[in-house]
């Protein structure tokens, strides 16, 4: 894991996805915070990649957890 300092942002909800059309180019998620102001992370399109693989992992590893229905 990295040494830098983290900053720890309270979120309270999306309120916006963007991707490129591009395949080269960003995405853009907003995000509604407490705070005075929002948050827009921009990923390159590599970064949404392994964003999404990390979110699937994780819903898989959720789901271990939640009773069958």
């Amino acid at each position: 894991m990295s040494e830098k300092p983290t900053i720890e942002i309270p979120v309270i909800q999306p309120t916006m996805i963007q991707v490129s059309s591009d395949a080269r180019g960003d995405a853009a998620v907003k995000f509604e915070t407490a705070g005075d102001s929002d948050l827009l992370l921009v990923l390159p399109m590599t970064a949404l990649a392994q964003f999404e693989a990390m979110l699937a992992r994780a819903s898989l590893e959720q789901a271990k957890h939640q009773p069958k229905q």
